[in-house]
């Protein structure tokens, strides 16, 4: 079947990508040029701290046991802030789960804040997405958490900047081609929220390394984003803060460690439960 769907894709290649090219491509590849900063960064010695959250689960018979942790680690691998918790209830839904991750991360962006032990904290991911999904008295009131914080995310859906053009891509995907793989940032993007201002920034700190999309709280100009570029150069692998590889390492809960788990709790499936499949 793997054959014929690779055929299919080879003949019908072209056909498939004009469809989804943009209409206003050359306009939009215009205005992403002109916010377009060349700028490679002056690594600034710095202490920085990585934070990150994960979650998973293992349902049996009924039960479902749960597993939550978030972590602030530093650029030296120092765990400076974590929480966690686990359970065992009727039903735990992902949803659900998720959300107990951000409060607890919450709680760790302010915990490693007070302790004065980072000159600068990255949060993984991006804090619009994660708030806006929040009633508005709640994503202001964990806001206010982050207010020392940075997010990066490896990725973005954001057409924050290009929509109106009618993009049909993300914004970093414009960005991503017309810095043809140098290091620079693009202009401070003012994105209005109900818990506050955000800049956006979209930025590769390397030549030929992964773009990276920054969220900054509060206002921030050209000299703030490359005050902010430097010290994450500082500390960075293949153009990625090596603190956010290793809050990532450090909280990551694997499905081998909730299988670890779910046997201390004597949760595991039924002998011979999975062998009408030969699994």
């Amino acid at each position: 079947m793997l054959k014929q769907v690779y055929l299919d894709a080879l003949k019908t290649r072209e056909q498939k990508i004009s469809r989804i090219k943009d209409a206003n491509y050359e306009a939009i590849s215009k205005e992403a040029t002109r916010n377009w900063a060349a700028y490679r960064p002056a690594p600034r010695p710095c202490q920085s701290a990585g934070i990150d959250s994960s979650w998973n689960k293992r349902a049996f018979q009924g039960l479902t046991l749960y597993v939550i942790d978030a972590v602030a680690v530093s650029s030296s691998n120092e765990v400076i802030a974590s929480e966690y918790v686990d359970d065992i209830a009727e039903s735990a839904r992902s949803e659900s789960l998720e959300t107990r991750a951000m409060s607890m991360e919450a709680q760790v962006t302010q915990k490693a804040g007070e302790s004065g032990k980072a000159d600068v904290i990255c949060v993984d991911g991006s804090i619009v997405a994660r708030l806006n999904k929040r009633a508005a008295d709640m994503a202001f009131a964990e806001a206010k958490k982050y207010t020392d914080s940075i997010f990066v995310a490896k990725s973005s859906e954001s057409r924050a900047q290009f929509g109106s053009f009618g993009s049909r891509a993300g914004d970093i995907y414009y960005y991503n081609r017309i810095s043809n793989s140098s290091a620079g940032y693009s202009t401070p993007f003012k994105v209005p929220t109900p818990f506050g201002t955000i800049f956006e920034v979209y930025a590769r700190l390397r030549d030929s390394t992964p773009m990276v999309r920054i969220e900054l709280l509060g206002e921030a100009g050209d000299q703030e984003v490359r005050e902010i570029l430097d010290k994450l150069c500082y500390h960075s692998v293949a153009g990625y803060p090596y603190c956010l590889k290793l809050a990532h390492n450090t909280c990551k809960i694997s499905n081998q460690d909730i299988d670890k788990i779910a046997s201390l709790f004597s949760l595991q499936n039924e002998h011979g439960a999975r062998d009408a499949l030969n699994e």
